[in-house]
């Protein structure tokens, strides 16, 4: 069904083509004015190229064309984006078809026919012929054009439901009709040439063929210079800005030169009549050929001024997604690095793979476009290098892996439904002088200017921040701690892994005073060591590594802080919750009171006494949130643990969870928290305290009663009922200031004048899981977008003055997809997901039903063993051999019954896996029909109003050739 917003649209880029074509006639104008005479032969040859059937006979083929290139390649619903990337990879080759079509006759006809004495017997000049004809050769391009952009765009509009980037498909046929019009005019230097049609096309093609296949250079050469200059000078290297939805002045100067050469020469070759020889006999020729070859080097030296100067910023984002647009941050730091061109070089050596799933395809899109951009906005001193197509065991492949280990990496991922295991790669490497940052391999999740902007902001500056890490019994950075006779090996975090890529990361020993200033001039202003200190789980300090940590509180050093109640295990083997005790000894085995730290910092931690048995013991709350706030409902684990939830900004200002006035929480939308606790502000401080993040309608439950009600007694009636009503809002993280927070001191007088701590009550936050779920968000057909690792970098930088990444470590350029594609898609899964929970719960009521059917089978021996063991124990009679048979038949009763049972649970698991492959090609095969069908009509539906058009002009020809012709003299 055609819907009001796909009609809108349409008739939004029919007004787009209105004005491009009123701004052609308006360019054209002069002509009918000053030049009449081109005018006249434009308008001759425009006419007569549309009242001929043949003229339309091209137009069909070369809209279907266009229509095969866009939509029948695989990579289409692969890439599942809303543009014509697909055809602009073929559009250079179909124009070798279609151009020569048009330019053929331009002149050659006009020879074959003799009618060319005629023109050049008119009153007019050569150059009035010869603009006039290639400007009839633009007119009906330019309606090829209309023809093929607005069938293409027509099915674009029926597969995503009218919501399309309008100015990024009509930037790409703007780029499309400069690669025609530069081709048109070498074409018809090609019809000047000869009186043969056939000849005048085959010339046409093999003028323009060199540009076109300039992009392919490698399949003929194996020096990689002289490949990447082929490629510069490609009529599709100087199109791709233009798809991309930039109008670039360096690829329309390209574009006019090539024009501008090809008019003049067609002007050189409509003369020669008067310098090919004359009466005496004298020939002009390597005159013009020395001139014309000037032009060709004025041409391109006008192209590389432009390239190579502040003309090549000269360019314009016109898409409605800004997907070419970089952040102000990313253009400031580029910018900056352009102007100082005393600095060292940095140079970008990115290596893409041929083919990436469907999850990379956006990471692939925006790596290549932002690098394309950073080449240009940083000038000379960002030197751009991208390997793209690159075969896993190609020679770049084996060169990339030499250079920097950038290798190719097995993923496994969801094609549509599909499990599918590729080796792609995908890494860039940064350098300036002997620094160097390599990605390895840019994960999907990543967002992609971020991690370019930050290498080249670490690599391009001399210092770096230095983040202190107080070591603590949650060995963040990694260790070897001894327990009884064995070694245990705490890996490194991989936040703190990331975190290195930006910063130095230097262990805190707080066993000892912490030196917050380095030695240097006592004359000269301190300056401070650390930047920012992370303090992960202090309540498992020693008494004097919390003390020392105090004084550097209150000196002013900026602090991130996470003490967690109840760290997850699986995370943090090492460290227990704030209660716990410490599991193994680290300088003494005395514990730190986390209370001197709440008391330092103002904060009200509830906790509660709680004698079991002969012991006390302390009970931290922990934080629920009700299964309504849950934003993922397919994901059982975060319905089910109410302990485990995820808090999303909600739209608009009402019911904000995050304080987005606060520069660490720029682009945070969503966080993911684990068995955290909260805290609290006591009523007398005066410290200035500042909400990070609340929760939504949540409630607190005892961590001892979870234990009871999770772990002794698993009952989630009695559970929900322990958790009470979610009928509250908590702070989970804030940032505490005093009133000189902004300034150290080198004196520690006990004031909390200096603090300038944020406090988050969930360690969690740093855990590996949410490092890979950020890299690789796509798990059981779900897509999570949670930032958990976004909002810790961030309260670093903020609290250390880096500001430049900020902006840029949550942005992500919005592309559209195919909407329709992907709602059928979505009903698929779910059906797969009711379905496959069906058959979940009928294999488990069957698998139930044998168990107790097989139990049944040996309960009857089980009871009259039970009898004689009672008459045994009450000194009755009884048959101990007997006895002993009735055992020994159990036991092997026992045997076969449990071989049954297990033979049948394989039975039962081989048929519920089938159901659910089976369930999963259906679901694929509906989303393969809806392609097809699209694929279908885009090849059907285009070539239509172009073929009715034809058969009008046909029939009213043929009517027009009767008119006047008495009956008697028709042929019969």
């Amino acid at each position: 069904m055609i819907n009001t917003i796909q009609i809108v649209e349409f008739v939004f880029m029919l007004v787009i083509d209105l004005c491009f074509l009123v701004a052609l006639v308006l360019l054209m104008l002069p002509l009918g004015i000053w030049r009449q005479a081109a005018f006249a032969v434009m308008k001759r040859n425009f006419v007569g190229y549309f009242s001929n059937p043949t003229g339309y006979v091209f137009l069909c083929l070369f809209v279907l064309l266009t229509s095969f290139a866009a939509f029948w390649p695989h990579e289409f619903f692969t890439t599942n984006l809303a543009n014509f990337d697909q055809l602009n990879k073929f559009l250079p080759y179909i124009m070798l078809i279609f151009i020569p079509a048009i330019t053929m006759s331009i002149w050659a006809e006009e020879r074959r026919q003799g009618t060319d004495e005629l023109l050049l017997t008119l009153p007019a000049k050569d150059f009035d012929i010869v603009i006039g004809k290639y400007f009839a050769a633009v007119l009906v391009f330019t309606v090829s054009l209309l023809f093929s952009q607005l069938s293409n765009y027509a099915v674009l509009l029926a597969m995503t439901g009218g919501d399309l980037d309008n100015l990024l498909l009509f930037s790409t046929y703007v780029g499309y009709w400069f690669v025609g019009i530069a081709m048109i005019s070498l074409g018809m230097v090609a019809s000047f040439l000869t009186n043969n049609l056939t000849v005048g096309f085959i010339f046409g093609a093999a003028l323009n063929a060199p540009l076109a296949f300039f992009s392919n250079s490698d399949v003929i050469l194996s020096n990689s210079s002289w490949i990447q200059r082929l490629f510069d000078w490609s009529l599709l290297q100087r199109f791709e800005p233009f798809g991309r939805g930039l109008i670039s002045a360096s690829s329309i100067c390209y574009f006019l030169g090539i024009v501008v050469i090809g008019i003049y020469l067609s002007l050189i070759l409509i003369g020669r009549r008067h310098w090919l020889g004359g009466r005496d006999g004298t020939s002009m020729f390597w005159h013009f050929v020395f001139r014309a070859a000037c032009l060709v080097a004025i041409a391109i030296g006008a192209v590389l001024i432009v390239q190579h100067s502040p003309l090549n910023r000269l360019r314009m984002d016109i898409s409605d997604q800004k997907i070419s647009t970089l952040s102000e941050s990313t253009t400031s730091v580029l910018q900056e690095l352009a102007e100082n061109s005393d600095g060292k070089p940095i140079e970008i050596e990115a290596y893409v793979g041929s083919s990436v799933p469907t999850e990379y395809v956006k990471t692939k899109y925006d790596l290549v476009n932002l690098l394309r951009e950073f080449d240009v906005m940083g000038g000379s001193r960002v030197s751009v290098n991208v390997h793209q197509g690159i075969e896993p065991f190609s020679e770049e492949a084996i060169l990339a892996e030499k250079r920097f280990g950038i290798r190719p990496q097995k993923v496994r991922t969801q094609s549509r439904g599909a499990p599918r295991e590729e080796d792609v790669i995908l890494g860039v490497a940064v350098s300036c002088g002997q620094r160097r940052i390599i990605n390895r391999f840019m994960s999907y999740g990543m967002p992609v200017e971020y991690e370019l902007m930050r290498a080249i902001k670490t690599v391009s500056r001399e210092q770096r921040k230095v983040v202190g890490v107080v070591q603590t019994d949650a060995l963040v950075t990694g260790a070897a701690i001894r327990t009884g006779d064995r070694v245990a090996r705490i890996p490194k975090l991989r936040i703190i892994e990331d975190l290195e890529k930006q910063c130095d990361v230097e262990v805190v020993d707080a066993s000892n005073e912490i030196s917050l200033y380095l030695d240097g001039d006592e004359s000269s202003e301190p300056k401070r060591r650390y930047d920012v200190l992370l303090v992960v789980q202090p309540s498992k300090m020693t008494p004097s590594e919390m003390e020392n940590l105090l004084a550097a509180l209150k000196a002013g050093q900026p602090a991130l802080v996470f003490e967690d109640p109840f760290p997850v295990q699986e995370s943090f083997p090492q460290v227990g919750g704030t209660f716990f005790p410490r599991r193994f000894q680290r300088n003494g085995n005395q514990t730190a009171k986390i209370e001197d730290l709440w008391d330092l910092l103002d904060l009200d931690i509830d906790r509660r006494q709680q004698k079991i048995g002969n012991n006390t013991l302390t009970s931290p709350w922990l934080v629920w949130q009700a299964a309504s706030e849950n934003p993922y409902r397919l994901d059982q684990e975060l319905n089910r643990a109410g302990e485990m939830f995820v808090i999303r900004q909600p739209e608009g200002s009402a019911g904000s969870r995050f304080d987005t006035e606060h520069p660490a929480m720029k682009g945070i939308e969503e966080l993911f928290f684990q068995y955290t606790g909260d805290i609290k502000q006591k009523p007398t401080s005066r410290l200035t305290f500042e909400d990070l993040v609340r929760t939504g309608q949540a409630g607190r439950i005892q961590f001892l009663e979870w234990v009871t009600h999770t772990q002794a007694r698993p009952n989630q009636n009695e559970l929900n009922k322990a958790r009470g009503a979610a009928n509250e809002n908590f702070v989970l993280a804030a940032h505490i200031k005093g009133d000189q927070w902004e300034s150290m001191t080198t004196k520690d007088e006990g004031s909390k004048d200096h603090l300038n701590v944020v406090y988050v009550a969930d360690m969690d936050l740093l855990s590996d899981y949410f490092v890979e779920m950020r890299n690789s968000p796509i798990r059981n057909n779900v897509e999570y977008v949670t930032q958990n690792m976004s909002f810790v970098l961030n309260v670093l930088d903020s609290l250390s003055g880096e500001d430049t990444f900020l902006d840029i470590r949550n942005r992500r350029v919005s592309h559209v997809t195919l909407v329709k594609i992907d709602e059928q898609y979505e009903i698929a899964q779910t059906e797969v997901f009711n379905e496959e929970q069906d058959i979940q719960i009928d294999y488990t009521t069957e698998l139930n039903a044998v168990r107790e059917k097989l139990t049944n089978k040996v309960k009857p021996l089980q009871e009259q063993i039970q009898k004689m063991e009672a008459k045994k124990r009450d000194g009755k009679p009884y048959d101990s051999a007997k006895l002993a048979a009735k055992k020994a038949l159990l036991d092997t009763e026992v045997r076969e019954q449990q071989q049954r049972l297990q033979t049948r649970t394989q039975e039962l698991n081989i048929e519920r896996d089938e159901k659910k492959r089976r369930i999963n090609l259906d679901a694929e095969l509906k989303i393969q029909k809806i392609q097809q069908f699209f694929k279908l009509c885009a090849v059907v539906v285009p070539p239509i109003p172009p073929l009715v058009v034809g058969i009008i002009v046909f029939f009213r020809r043929r009517l027009r050739e009767r008119e006047g012709i008495s009956n008697a003299r028709r042929l019969k």
